[in-house]
Order: structure tokens, then sequence, then C-alpha cells
């Protein structure tokens, strides 16, 4: 398992804040970025053809 970090400036980290309060899916980043990761991969070829890691 890989362990990613993530560092926000103050800035950042209260535009995230407010987005939090109004989009669902941005209250569960992990969660995001992993859907996120599953539907790029699912355009690659290895992804397209069904094909599992």
């Amino acid at each position: 398992m890989k362990t990613i970090r993530v560092h926000l400036h103050p800035v950042e980290e209260a535009m995230l804040i407010e987005v939090q309060k109004v989009n669902r899916r941005f209250r569960d980043i992990e969660t995001l970025l992993l859907g996120q990761i599953r539907e790029e991969y699912a355009k690659t070829p290895k992804g397209r053809s069904g094909g599992s890691l």
C-alpha cells in the first residue's frame, strides 16, 4: 500500500473547507481520489481489456 500525503497552503485549505460544505464528494478525499484513479485507469488499454493488476 502506498501512502500519499497532501500539504495544502492555508488558502487552499480554506477553499477545500468551503467546497466540502456544498459538495459531498469532497468530504471524503480518499474515496474521491480512488474513484478518479479507477475512472482514468478504465480508459487505459489494460483497463479497457478488463484486466486487473
